[in-house]
């Protein structure tokens, strides 16, 4: 009776040493490792403003000490030159202190490219070098001028920023080609571009020297512009092809993103 005993004993001792060591490898008798990606992310700012202000040419244009571009409700007193209808103009004389102007603005967060360019559809006012009717003198039947190079007598002056160029148009065209430039994300781009503006000028000659503002050419581009073909000599007056009296200015400034 006492073995059977024993014998229970020590089966039952055997077993709780079995189910003891399950729960032991259960427990810690494993490897565990275990990892967790977890991340969010927005758009990239852009930002990029670029605005574009004032007004290039006018249908009048103030008293001498002024000379730019007059505005609306200006008394007639005040005024020098008046477009006949509400075509703009320019004159000798005038210009525009102003012009346009033109604002980028914004700190995108991407590399960005700026690109300034002058439309190719410009036009500017020009008479070509060559000998043509001097309008200027009581004899302009037979009176004639002489003009060396081609001559544009209104004169636009580009600014940005600290630099600032001087010509006709197409040497506004080059300045413009030339600004082309690539900026890292985080640029303040109203800081490293800096202000735009192009004015212009068509100053008085002071003296009648070909190619230099001079009355011989201003009074015949304005003879021309009156339609005065029919009172100019035949023979001194200059073809379609060697004058130009209109002047046409479009400017497109382009911020694209770069890889």
């Amino acid at each position: 009776m006492k073995k059977n005993w024993t014998m229970r004993v020590a089966l039952l001792i055997v077993a709780l040493a079995l189910i003891t060591s399950c729960f032991v490898s259960g427990t810690y008798a494993k490897y565990i490792t275990s990892a967790k990606g977890d991340e969010t992310a927005r758009v990239a700012k852009f930002g990029v403003l670029i605005e574009a202000s004032g007004d290039l040419f006018g249908t009048t244009y103030k008293a001498t000490t002024d000379d730019t571009p007059g505005a609306s409700g200006d008394a007639a007193s005040t005024l020098t030159v008046v477009s006949s209808n509400t075509d703009k103009v320019v004159a000798p004389g005038t210009k525009n202190d102003d012009g346009l102007k033109f604002a980028v603005t914004g700190t995108p967060e991407v590399d960005v490219a700026v690109t300034m360019t002058l439309e190719s559809n410009y036009k500017e006012v020009f008479l070509k070098a060559g000998t043509w009717a001097d309008m200027t003198t009581s004899d302009d039947k037979t009176d004639t001028f002489t003009l060396g190079s081609d001559y544009y007598p209104v004169v636009f002056t580009l600014k940005i920023g600290d630099n600032t160029y001087t010509g006709n148009l197409a040497d506004i065209e080059t300045a413009l080609a030339t600004t082309a430039a690539t900026y890292k994300a985080g640029t303040n781009l109203a800081t490293a571009i800096g202000n735009i503006q192009l004015t212009w000028a068509w100053a008085y000659g002071n003296a009648n020297t070909p190619a230099n503002g001079n009355d011989f050419a201003d009074t015949l581009l304005g003879d021309l512009a009156a339609g005065a073909p029919t009172i100019l000599p035949e023979a001194n007056a200059p073809s379609a092809s060697n004058y130009n009296l209109e002047t046409r200015v479009s400017i497109s400034i382009n911020v694209f993103q770069v890889d």
